[in-house]
């Protein structure tokens, strides 16, 4: 992870590109904001709250020397936290195993959205 976290919610584009989240100010995808190698992390899962809706979180690997934030997310649609959460799966997972799979092709973005993220 470069860069700073956001420690608040703000809109944000996100990109997952194969093992690592890509974070834009807007869609025009013209100023990087931060890089989040997904083998820095452990789980995505939703998270429930009677007030906020559609959220889900990364949770950090707690290996020694990782210190790297939980980041939380906020979806657009319970549909959309669905697949973010998929897909952060499949990234984390591929990241875990990435020395098999440096071989395997990845077709491109696999999904881009507004969401609300910050650091926990």
């Amino acid at each position: 992870s470069t860069g700073r976290i956001l420690g608040t919610y703000k809109d944000r584009y996100i990109h997952l590109n194969r093992i690592e989240v890509l974070v834009y100010e807007n869609e025009e995808e013209k100023d990087l904001i931060e890089k989040i190698c997904l083998d820095n992390y452990d789980k995505c899962h939703e998270l429930r709250s009677t007030f906020k809706k559609n959220r889900f979180i990364l949770i950090r690997c707690l290996k020694p020397g990782n210190k790297v934030p939980d980041i939380k997310f906020q979806a657009q649609t319970a549909e959309e936290k669905q697949e973010w959460i998929k897909a952060f799966s499949e990234g984390i997972n591929k990241a875990k195993n990435k020395i098999f799979d440096e071989v395997s092709c990845y077709p491109g973005w696999l999904h881009t959205s507004w969401l609300l993220w910050g650091a926990s």
